[in-house]
């Protein structure tokens, strides 16, 4: 459960990242260099770090619960925000993807937390 709140706190993350970025490229067009170097990189770390909280979380939440739907709804998740951090389309696409996949991880970690909470013990 814990690592269901840590996911949840790395979507608001990610929410935050991808809304106030753009913001700070266009008020800094020095930091746009660096940024545009690094922006791939950082993006696959996050990822990472994504993949191995939401997945440690729900699968243990499945052991706990057993509802598989919530596994698969943070994979979709997940599958979506890969295809953001690929860059396979333009920013605004990317942007996009990103926050629908943040969005639907955290509404799986939710669930998850919801479902461990009816569970006993």
């Amino acid at each position: 459960m814990r690592l269901d709140m840590l996911g949840l706190a790395l979507s608001g993350t990610c929410f935050v990242h991808c809304l106030l970025l753009p913001v700070a490229v266009l008020a800094a067009p020095t930091v746009s260099v660096w940024l545009g170097e690094t922006e791939r990189s950082v993006h696959w770390l996050l990822f990472a770090i994504a993949l191995v909280v939401t997945g440690w979380a729900l699968l243990t939440g499945l052991r706990r619960h057993g509802v598989a739907a919530v596994v698969f709804l943070g994979g979709a998740g997940l599958l979506i925000m890969m295809v953001g951090a690929a860059h396979l389309f333009g920013p605004s696409t990317e942007v996009l993807l990103t926050l629908t996949g943040a969005g639907v991880v955290a509404t799986a970690h939710v669930l998850n937390l919801r479902f461990c909470e009816r569970q006993p013990g």
